[in-house]
């Protein structure tokens, strides 16, 4: 049974390993480096994670894009959302939200970068985000009348945007809105074309 302090301590542990991984990638921290930062002994990391790969794994996790978006668990969407364009604002909004948080976007991109060597992080990739885009294309469906496979590339092409705005967001001239309404706005006109053909 986890207790509250402990829970402090495994809390402290994770920060730490966040903030390090975000500004010195997996392969250049160590764990005594965490351990350091946290302000525990080194002994004590391992009760908590059998070893700096286990780690990672569980903070590669934590923030995946699926994690971003807790409105693809809504059941009465079409209640709570009354059109595809209010759900996709919705679903941007939490997406770079999520990301804006600490950390959570240099260790997303970190991941990206090791998933191909790291197979357990490849793994957790690849099962993640097809899950992910199975349920933003399905979400699609509820709300237009296209097939699976054009719902798939318009949720891919919004998932695309959004993580493309979290790599190059400096290097754009407008707002976070302004850009997520015109993500939107193409993904909308997509469908509208794949469901008049």
């Amino acid at each position: 049974m986890e207790t509250k302090s402990s829970g402090k301590t495994r809390e402290k542990l994770v920060k730490a390993a966040m903030e390090l991984f975000a500004r010195k990638g997996f392969d250049k921290t160590t764990v005594d480096e965490i351990v350091a930062k946290a302000g525990v002994a080194k002994g004590t990391f391992y009760l908590y994670f059998k070893s700096k790969d286990d780690l990672i794994k569980e903070l590669a996790f934590e923030v995946m894009p699926i994690m971003a978006m807790p409105s693809l668990n809504d059941p009465y969407i079409t209640v709570s959302y009354p059109n595809l364009e209010s759900y996709l604002v919705q679903l941007g909004r939490e997406f770079l939200e999520f990301y804006s948080d600490e950390y959570r976007a240099e260790i997303f991109f970190h991941m990206l970068s090791v998933r191909e060597r790291m197979k357990g992080i490849g793994d957790i990739y690849t099962q993640a985000c097809a899950e992910l885009l199975r349920e933003g294309a399905r979400r699609i469906t509820a709300y237009v009348k296209v097939g699976f496979e054009d719902a798939l590339i318009a949720f891919q092409m919004f998932l695309a945007s959004l993580m493309h705005y979290l790599h190059a967001k400096e290097c754009l001239s407008f707002s976070r809105d302004h850009y997520l309404n015109k993500v939107v706005s193409a993904v909308l006109n997509h469908l509208k074309l794949s469901a008049s053909i």
